[in-house]
């Protein structure tokens, strides 16, 4: 939905609640309204929709991963410990991003840990995680991966535009998730292991290819 803006004369009363309610909520005077109105005439905002489908995935992985949705920017957080000796903290959070021609999915994946050797591994598995993702030709042509240090961020400007059908969106980040999440498991259980680019490539088929 294209925004415009628009002049309108309310009552101060009704607009002190509109504040407190959105206050509440942890939104804004403006997308509280387009909300309220688009809830009346039937109709779906692209931020109710990001709510809906990131509220999905975090169903999915509510076995799996703690979950922490956030209200404040439309973003959710996946917690966990990773499988390695030194049982460092992993975090993942996918936003959507807002560009002119339109709004799609990011995923960031960070750790806090400040060991040497580990940051060494997390930037040799996203770059392995890289190299799968362009040899099976599922890079978004104009985003791509980004990697400093030991983060990682993905951007789906195209697989995961709001756009998409609300179903296969959740559906498609959910398995991305996944996949991340499981290959990240593999690497650390057995990085030294002559077969890691294999497996790491099966687990990559297994939940996105051809699907």
């Amino acid at each position: 939905m294209k925004k415009s803006l628009y002049s309108l004369t309310l009552f101060d009363n009704l607009v002190e609640q509109i504040d407190s309610l959105a206050f509440s909520r942890g939104t804004n005077r403006s997308q509280l309204v387009n909300d309220i109105l688009a809830s009346y005439l039937g109709l779906q905002t692209p931020e109710q929709k990001i709510r809906t489908v990131l509220e999905s995935v975090g169903e999915n992985m509510a076995g799996e991963l703690n979950v922490s949705p956030s209200s404040q920017n439309n973003s959710i957080y996946f917690g966990k410990s990773l499988k390695y000796k030194y049982r460092p903290k992993i975090i993942y959070m996918y936003e959507f991003k807002n560009e002119q021609d339109g709004q799609y999915a990011v995923l960031k994946i960070s750790s806090r840990t400040q060991n040497q050797n580990l940051n060494a591994l997390f930037n040799d598995f996203f770059q392995r995680i890289s190299i799968i993702e362009t040899k099976h030709q599922q890079v978004d042509r104009d985003c791509g991966n980004e990697r400093t240090q030991h983060k990682f961020v993905r951007a789906f400007k195209h697989a995961g535009s709001i756009d998409r059908d609300e179903k296969h969106l959740s559906d498609y980040l959910t398995r991305y998730l996944k996949m991340i999440d499981s290959a990240m498991d593999n690497y650390f259980g057995d990085y030294e292991e002559d077969d890691i680019n294999d497996r790491l490539d099966s687990i990559y088929q297994y939940f996105l290819d051809n699907r």
